[in-house]
């Protein structure tokens, strides 16, 4: 006749069965983990791009290149970007970058191209004019050659009487929501514009590509919005000692050559 166990041995025999079923659980979760991870890491790839120009110039110092991969199956909508890289050039082309991209977001029943862009100080200096489809079967190289072409610059307008459009205050995109901040610049001497919130007027002095604001007067408009944004332009105002015009574009700067704001030369009908 078996004699009955103990309830405390029952008890300690259920525990380590439900430790043994828990280490088990445990144990699958960390497989699954792994096994999603090492799934993870299969499913990138890489394109090396190759990027040249033809022509036989030297881009500018803090010329950058931006190479991205995007999926252009959609029409009339932007590209889906897969992968982009941005680097800084030294020296001369050819330009070396890596793509690194999921592979789970290819479809070989799309289209895909590898688009590129040097850029400087915001302007554009070269960029890719064709599509370049890096799984097209014709094409596949290893590095993947990409050709941009030089972008015909506009003749450098006058910082005077030029209706400058705020693109950038300190390194921020200029957000709108009436009116874009702006600077005017008259032929005598007087400067006037919009901050944000505030309107004001002021005047100016310009040696070569030196430039100081003085007598700096504004209204006082309470805003509830744009605050940021005025107080940004003020200090542009206020510390602005270098300007550099390129085509329609205009670059504010600080006695240490740091860029305080970016404008847009802006016409009107």
């Amino acid at each position: 006749m078996f004699k009955r166990k103990p309830s405390s041995m029952l008890k300690s025999v259920a525990g380590l069965s439900f430790l043994a079923t828990g280490a088990l659980l445990l144990s699958g979760c960390n497989d699954t983990k792994n096994t999603a991870e090492s799934t993870q890491v299969e499913s990138t790839a890489t394109i090396t791009a190759e990027v040249s120009y033809l022509d036989r110039s030297m881009v500018a110092p803090n010329s950058q290149l931006k190479v991205t991969l995007v999926d252009v199956s959609k029409m009339d909508t932007k590209a889906t970007i897969i992968s982009q890289q941005v680097i800084d050039l030294n020296g001369a082309p050819p330009y070396t970058v890596d793509l690194v991209y999921d592979t789970n977001k290819i479809n070989k029943s799309l289209s895909y191209s590898i688009s590129a862009r040097i850029e400087n100080n915001g302007q554009l200096l070269y960029t890719t004019t064709s599509n370049n489809d890096p799984f097209a079967a014709d094409v596949q190289t290893n590095p993947y050659k990409i050709v941009v072409t030089k972008v015909k610059q506009k003749p450098d307008v006058d910082l005077a009487n030029t209706y400058w459009k705020a693109v950038t205050l300190a390194g921020d995109n200029v957000t709108v929501t009436t009116k874009s901040p702006f600077i005017q610049f008259n032929d005598d001497d007087k400067a006037h514009g919009y901050l944000g919130c505030n309107n004001f007027s002021g005047s100016y002095k310009v040696s070569e590509q030196t430039v100081t604001f003085d007598h700096i007067a504004a209204t006082k408009k309470m805003c509830h919005e744009n605050m940021d944004q005025e107080a940004a332009m003020s200090s542009v105002l206020n510390n602005a000692t270098q300007w550099h015009i390129s085509g329609e574009s205009l670059i504010l700067k600080d006695k240490e050559g740091d860029q305080l704001a970016s404008f847009k030369a802006t016409y009107f009908n």
